[in-house]
């Protein structure tokens, strides 16, 4: 038992039984609780913080892209700065900036790029060229884009708005088609294709009974996207869900009555009710 006190007094296990001396001495193993606690001048602390407004990471006036995309941060600097300027409508700025980044990333990667790496700022180049109607270079992101891959809905859908952008409406189709198998209840795409065969119907076919049937097959297109607006339940009373849902509805609305017109039909007093949409379902 003798063995055991002495165990315990060298271990220390009963240095912190309750009213021992411990609890009061400054010189314990923790020490007093005023001892511990220290007060903070946050004044001292000298730190300017990094924010957008200062356009930090935009090393575009004094770097080369080389050696700019050779630094360590260097690619993510590149897609702050782009992302900056898209959003301050320097499109052009933006198209150069960005083919000009994923040319020397391709250049530089010793024949196997990925282009996931630089899907972002392939992207964002691509809306950009879109903005200001440079053809040449939306054609030479797409195909840029094509090479990033993708099993997810928003790489359907981009491919199919700048195909659209690029006049090839049938590609653009089999894009939004690709897309519904993975996410059916987004009115905005059923729209879309609505809008695409209309303008198939209109510009590029000859035969009449072709175009008077894919302008019913616009307005079936128009019905489903006005369908699931209607079905929504998570509109709820918020005023800015209720003026998103009216924007939506009423742009559908004048993209169905544009089907309408091509058929020949006359709407009368129904324009202002949606239901006109289904009445030639």
């Amino acid at each position: 038992m003798a063995d055991t006190d002495n165990i315990d007094d060298i271990h220390g296990f009963f240095q912190f039984a309750a009213g021992s001396d411990s609890d009061s001495d400054d010189n314990s193993l923790f020490g007093a609780t005023r001892d511990r606690s220290q007060k903070f001048d946050a004044a001292h602390i000298n730190y300017t913080p990094k924010i957008d407004e200062d356009a930090w990471f935009d090393h575009s006036d004094t770097l080369t892209v080389d050696s700019w995309l050779s630094q360590h941060f260097g690619l993510d600097e590149i897609t702050f700065t782009v992302q900056r300027l898209y959003f301050k409508r320097s499109y052009a700025r933006v198209v150069d900036l960005c083919k000009q980044t994923v040319s020397e990333f391709i250049s530089t990667s010793r024949g196997n790029p990925r282009m996931a790496n630089v899907r972002e700022i392939i992207e964002i180049g691509a809306r950009a060229a879109m903005q200001i109607d440079d053809v040449d270079s939306t054609s030479v992101f797409y195909e840029w884009y094509l090479k990033c891959g993708g099993m997810y809905p928003g790489y359907n859908r981009f491919l199919a708005e700048v195909l659209t952008k690029l006049g090839r409406h049938e590609q653009a189709l089999e894009q939004y088609i690709e897309y519904l198998k993975q996410r059916r209840q987004d009115a905005a795409i059923w729209e879309f294709i609505g809008t695409i065969i209309v303008t198939i119907g209109q510009n590029t076919v000859d035969n009449a009974n072709a175009r008077e049937a894919l302008q019913r097959l616009a307005l079936a297109s128009f019905y489903r996207s006005h369908s699931i607006i209607e079905g929504c339940k998570n509109w709820k009373d918020m005023d800015f869900a209720l003026r998103r849902k009216q924007i939506q509805c009423d742009n559908l609305l004048q993209s169905a009555l544009k089907a309408m017109e091509l058929l020949g039909d006359v709407v009368g007093v129904m324009l202002g009710n949606h239901r006109v949409i289904a009445s030639y379902c």
